[in-house]
């Protein structure tokens, strides 16, 4: 009876891992796609006419498209730890001295240009009947071009 049952649940997670591994194809294609259409919008919005624009609504089901322009919006905070050695070490070859702060000023300073986005950042967002408490009224799904 024991070795049944461990039969029928590898087969289960057999066929589970199976279909996981088939919808995670699936969604990478779909990145993929969404990936395309973004680089398209992002060159037809580089166009003068269109310079003005920074939200496109989607009319049948109530949500709109944020854009961030190129220059316009930093990338999120990250930093391995490699570079934060080495901008520590560089803090501290400056000769001031020592401080948290300082060392939180210096490397934000020496980040500061790689933050800056080059490419443009569309933000979707859904409009919530129910927002459980949470005023703003909106779902925000993210992704940069």
């Amino acid at each position: 009876m024991d070795q049944r049952d461990l039969v029928r649940c590898i087969r289960k997670y057999r066929t589970y891992d199976n279909e996981l591994k088939a919808l995670n194809t699936q969604t990478q294609k779909l990145r993929e796609n969404k990936k395309v259409v973004e680089i398209e919008m992002g060159d037809i919005l580089r166009r003068p006419t269109f310079a003005h624009i920074h939200k496109l609504d989607i009319a049948d089901d109530g949500s709109y498209i944020k854009i961030q322009r190129p220059e316009a919006w930093n990338k999120p905070w990250n930093l391995s730890v490699r570079d934060m050695q080495s901008l520590i070490e560089g803090y501290f070859k400056t000769g001031v001295v020592p401080t948290a702060e300082g060392c939180v000023k210096y490397i934000t300073e020496n980040r500061k240009h790689d933050l800056v986005a080059k490419e443009f950042s569309f933000t979707r967002v859904l409009p919530v009947d129910d927002n459980n408490g949470d005023e703003s009224g909106e779902v925000v799904a993210h992704r940069t071009a």
